[in-house]
This record gives C-alpha cells, structure tokens and sequence, in this order.
C-alpha cells in the first residue's frame, strides 16, 4: 500500500510520530464525528503501519504535546524526511477514505501537499 522505505510507526522518528498522531486527531474531528466505520478502519491501517496499540498510544502522546490544531501544523511543518512524509500522507488519505472525503479533510490532505512541496 505504501510507496516508503519508511514503513511503520516506529521507523518515524519521535517528533514525526507526534505530527503523525496530532494530524491523525485532526483528520478524526473534521468531519463532526467519529463514526464505527471510521474507527474500524483507522485500525485496519494501524495493523498495517505498526499495530492497533502503538497508534492509539501515538494519538495520544500527541494530545499531550499538541494540545491545538496550530501546534499540529506546526509539528506537520517540522516533518522532513520524504519517507516519512509519504507514509503519514497516504496513511491519513486511507483514513479519510473510510468514508466519502469531506471538503475539511480534502482541505487538509492539500494542505499537507502544499506544506511539504515548498
């Protein structure tokens, strides 16, 4: 599914892994709900990036360091290694695919994008 050498949770580094986790809670409360369908399928991409358990606890390490959307963006920004670009990118569209892609998620998947081409 992935396009990166990078290929789990743990080959991210700790402050990619936090990006990872706050852009991840983001992407969850776009749309006004997390729905069951969501859930289960955040956790299908979970085992295959590294596990159920460690991307639950990345999700929420990240709410005690990224206590805002700003401080997400601004961890996002922070994340420089194409590898681990590639892999938090495509694993947040999966997530988003769940479901139909809302305006707000699609905004921030181009957000991303735009971030890291500059």
């Amino acid at each position: 599914m992935y396009r990166s050498s990078v290929a789990t949770i743990d080959d991210l580094e700790p402050h990619e892994q936090l990006a990872f986790g706050g852009l991840i809670r983001v992407l969850i409360r776009l749309d006004g709900h997390f729905s069951e369908l969501e859930e289960e399928h955040l956790e299908r991409v979970a085992e295959e990036i590294g596990g159920r358990e460690a991307l639950w606890a990345l999700i929420s390490r990240s709410a005690q360091e990224h206590r805002n959307d700003d401080a997400i963006r601004d961890a996002a920004r922070g994340v420089v290694r194409s590898d681990a670009r590639v892999l938090i990118r495509d694993a947040l569209e999966s997530i988003a695919r769940a479901e139909t892609i809302v305006p707000a998620e699609q905004r921030l998947l181009d957000w991303l994008d735009e971030t890291w081409s500059a």
